[in-house]
């Protein structure tokens, strides 16, 4: 269920994403419109370029970012926001998001969604608005609705062996690759994958605009949770359970008292040990 190497067999580890320099050029392509001009870019009356909407929103200027948000959210819902991908014979839209970044323990989880065009599940938004009960249901409907689900798990090991923006990108590939081709256009909240051979986009905010991105968040988060409460089980003491391995005042007090298990990242602050006291504990 977690990976021990991912990205073997997917081919797609290498010019996964990229460069700052790249990132800073995007940025230079936006910032030579005025605000006045990028406001007129986007009024009503013209068609809207995903790829320079997409660019936009990483904008410096937050007004850039607010005119890109509401051009992408004008009179639509999160469904029919990536009705703004299909162009060009686009007809598969896939979302990508992941869970547990700022965890202290357990995996990194990403999943990727694809859903029939015109497939709602209503109520699905960012995971991070919903209850563990919402979250549950909704789950299930993503399930029986989607056209494609596909999930990946990285674990600790792997996360302090590469560290976590390397790892992040990797997982959301991973689970992209899972897709076995059902996906023409992909979109990612926040990170940017490049190498594929079909348009992607990192847009930030993307798990409250795009349904299929906020339908990944909300399977990431569930399997994800799904293995702390399992590892609860097999280790009590830290009570994932209830914090899922985050740096609650209780989770915090159990490091200090037991030291952390194999299931911890190492190199987070927090965690890992530099003095004769450090202890690893087993199951």
């Amino acid at each position: 269920m977690v990976a021990a190497e991912p990205f073997r067999s997917s081919g797609l580890a290498e010019g996964l994403f990229g460069s700052p320099e790249e990132a800073a050029a995007g940025h230079d392509e936006t910032l030579s419109f005025s605000v006045k001009e990028v406001r007129e870019l986007l009024s009503p009356s013209r068609s809207l370029d995903p790829s320079f909407l997409a660019k936009l929103t990483r904008d410096p200027r937050k007004t850039v970012r607010m005119m890109a948000y509401r051009a992408f959210n004008r009179n639509r819902n999160l469904a029919s926001n990536e009705d703004i991908f299909r162009v060009g014979g686009i007809r598969s839209v896939a979302g990508a998001d992941e869970a547990g970044r700022g965890a202290l323990a357990g995996p990194l989880v990403a999943a990727a969604v694809v859903f029939p065009p015109g497939v709602v599940v209503d109520g699905v938004n960012d995971s991070k608005l919903l209850s563990p009960e919402r979250r549950a249901e909704l789950y299930q409907r993503i399930m029986e609705k989607a056209e494609c689900v596909s999930v990946s798990f990285i674990d600790a090991g792997l996360i302090d062996r590469w560290g976590l923006q390397l790892v992040n990108y990797m997982a959301l590939g991973d689970a992209v690759a899972g897709l076995s081709g059902r996906c023409q256009c992909l979109v990612c909240d926040h990170f940017s994958l490049r190498g594929l051979s079909f348009p992607a986009f990192g847009i930030p905010k993307a798990d409250a605009t795009f349904h299929s991105v906020a339908s990944a968040s909300i399977v990431a988060k569930v399997e994800r949770d799904r293995v702390m409460i399992s590892l609860h089980g097999r280790i009590p003491r830290y009570n994932f359970r209830q914090n899922k391995g985050y740096a609650t005042e209780e989770h915090l007090t159990a490091l200090a008292v037991y030291g952390p298990s194999r299931y911890h990242r190492m190199s987070f602050h927090g965690v890992g040990f530099e003095d004769d006291d450090y202890r690893l504990w087993e199951d």
